[in-house]
């Protein structure tokens, strides 16, 4: 039983790193943070029910991220790849092709919405999260997360629609 318990931790905890990773911690600040959830976990074992571990484990990991990053004002860096996995949360722009400039285009798109619409488009377009394991993972109603999705999509198309509408003008 401990062994499951030890392999079902690690494999939340490589999922947790690698969303620290994409929305824009540096490495060495994903490790300590996914360390400390990890520990934190492990002390609040008994108090978690086994099949919400995984979003109590976001939960702890994007406080614990927002508070470091508060304090130097850091801003989201989303790479060409993490782009390349939210398609489809861009799809209804009608693009077929991404050439490279498009991406660098959409990072700037991204990083211009509110933190928390990037954390939704990659928690539910890159992490493929369910509307229910968002809304854990950040306290919200299903509902919520719905409506937030909808206006976070919204927001990125306009957006991108003005970057790309901008260019035809030059």
């Amino acid at each position: 039983m401990k062994n499951e318990w030890e392999q079902l931790l690690l494999a939340h905890a490589k999922i947790v790193f690698k969303y620290l990773m994409k929305i824009g911690a540096r490495k060495e600040d994903a490790e300590d943070i996914t360390q400390e959830t990890i520990i934190k976990t492990i002390e609040c074992l008994q108090q978690i029910e086994p099949e919400k571990m995984r979003a109590w484990m976001f939960k702890v990991a994007i406080h614990r991220y927002y508070s470091l990053y508060n304090k130097n004002k850091t801003f989201v860096h989303l790479s060409e790849e993490d782009l390349e996995s939210l398609k489809p949360a861009i799809e209804h722009v009608e693009l077929n092709l991404i050439t490279k400039e498009m991406a660098s285009e959409m990072v700037d798109a991204l990083q211009e919405l509110q933190p928390t619409f990037q954390q939704l488009l990659i928690l539910k377009y890159y992490m493929d999260f369910s509307y229910k394991e968002i809304s854990e993972i950040l306290t919200m109603k299903e509902a919520t997360v719905k409506t937030y999705l909808q206006r976070a999509r919204n927001t990125f198309k306009k957006i991108w629609e003005e970057k790309i509408d901008g260019q035809w003008k030059k």
